[in-house]
């Protein structure tokens, strides 16, 4: 008859270092797959093991050295008696040769806790008896998997909820957006019958933040149904798209906002045989965005410099728009780009939506989008776009 599961009294204390280690291998992983099969990586190599499963509720089973089980294997191998009692004891336990399907003369089990018990399994196998030292120290790291499992199946549940979320929200910008234009349009008619007249000043200053905020509303609704066209297969139609008209129009539109701002708009005429290959009205939402974005960050006296420039790859040109604000740290200038994510100084700046909206029409065109050093201080966004 095989011995009980057993585990160490009082396993030896960890070592931190390799903790961390293990916390910094974990920290990034987030698809329910990629998570399960670094996940059990992370532990086979902290129990020198050679071969393990990990099953856990709701995540696709992961293996080592073995065939990964179906879902119905995987309930087998858990129901197993020797398998099923040491999942129930804590830390880590010893099984006799053959309770799981896995090679390697010595085999051990523990359960991964999560936030209302038991989530899953974690079966390790190897040639050599496992010691008590590093039974002891993937004891201590179980908690450390469970929690990147729980973070998997929340992220799981969220990519399965997005398209009807995304849809939702679609749904409510159009509806939002109607009620808006039409009280957008009626202050205008307020603010124009009332030029001229003697009206007092607070209300014509209430009629302009009025305007000005229900255009700030009405912006955001448009950005997110545009995000969520293109978002859901929008096709361009590409058009060769003259560069110097791009940007004189963008600039004309938004040398007012500079000027309220005390700031300078520089726009040096690019090469008149520059041509984007794209959808203008698409590529002006983007300069404009870009703009508007370097608008917000430039000090007071500052400015923000658009150009136009031949491609640093056969076929392309690049749009770079530049300001000489506080700049963006390195770690921030790929979370710039996430839908209402802001980064460090951005609170109360904007929503959190342009930018993200840039590298959708970007990537609509098939092109790219980036952030880095301006030489002397600052930002610049640099889009690279087919040329046509």
């Amino acid at each position: 008859m095989s011995d009980p599961p057993s585990r160490p009294a009082h396993p030896p204390q960890p070592d931190p270092g390799k903790l961390y280690e293990l916390a910094l291998q974990l920290a990034p992983l987030l698809e329910p797959a990629e998570t399960m099969g670094g996940a059990l990586s992370a532990c086979a190599t902290l129990a020198a093991a050679d071969a393990g499963l990990l099953l856990a509720d709701e995540l696709p089973p992961a293996a080592l050295g073995v065939r990964a089980p179906s879902s119905e294997e995987a309930e087998q191998i858990a129901a197993a008696p020797a398998v099923r009692a040491a999942a129930e004891m804590l830390g880590v336990s010893l099984l006799p040769p053959g309770a799981a399907p896995l090679p390697g003369a010595a085999l051990i089990a523990a359960a991964v806790p999560g936030a209302t018990g038991k989530q899953g399994l974690l079966l390790l196998a190897r040639p050599t008896p496992f010691d008590r030292e590093g039974r002891g120290l993937l004891a201590s790291a179980l908690p450390l998997v469970g929690k990147t499992l729980e973070r998997a199946r929340r992220h799981a549940r969220l990519s399965a909820a997005a398209p009807s979320r995304d849809a939702a929200v679609s749904r409510l910008a159009h509806d939002i957006r109607s009620p808006l234009v039409a009280t957008q349009a009626a202050l205008d008619v307020a603010q124009r019958l009332l030029r001229g007249t003697p009206a007092p000043e607070p209300v014509l200053q209430a009629l302009a933040t009025g305007l000005r905020s229900i255009q700030a509303a009405v912006e955001l609704c448009n950005d997110l149904l545009e995000m969520s066209r293109l978002q859901h297969g929008f096709t361009i139609t590409p058009r060769p798209v003259p560069l110097e008209r791009l940007l004189t129009d963008t600039c004309l539109m938004m040398e007012p906002l500079a000027a309220q701002r005390g700031l300078s708009l520089q726009a040096p005429p690019p090469d008149p045989g520059l041509r984007a290959l794209g959808d203008e009205r698409l590529l002006r939402r983007l300069l404009t965005n870009l703009v508007a974005n370097g608008l917000r960050f430039a000090p007071p006296g500052g400015f923000v410099a658009v150009e136009g420039l031949p491609g640093d790859t056969p076929g392309t040109l690049l749009l770079r728009v530049s300001d000489n604000g506080p700049g963006i740290p390195p770690a921030e200038r790929e979370r710039v780009f996430v839908p209402f994510a802001q980064g460090q100084g951005e609170v109360g700046r904007g929503t959190g939506l342009g930018l993200a909206l840039c590298r959708e029409v970007a990537h609509a065109h098939g092109g790219s989008i980036w952030a880095e050093d301006r030489p002397g201080g600052g930002t610049s966004f640099v889009v690279r776009l087919p040329a046509g």
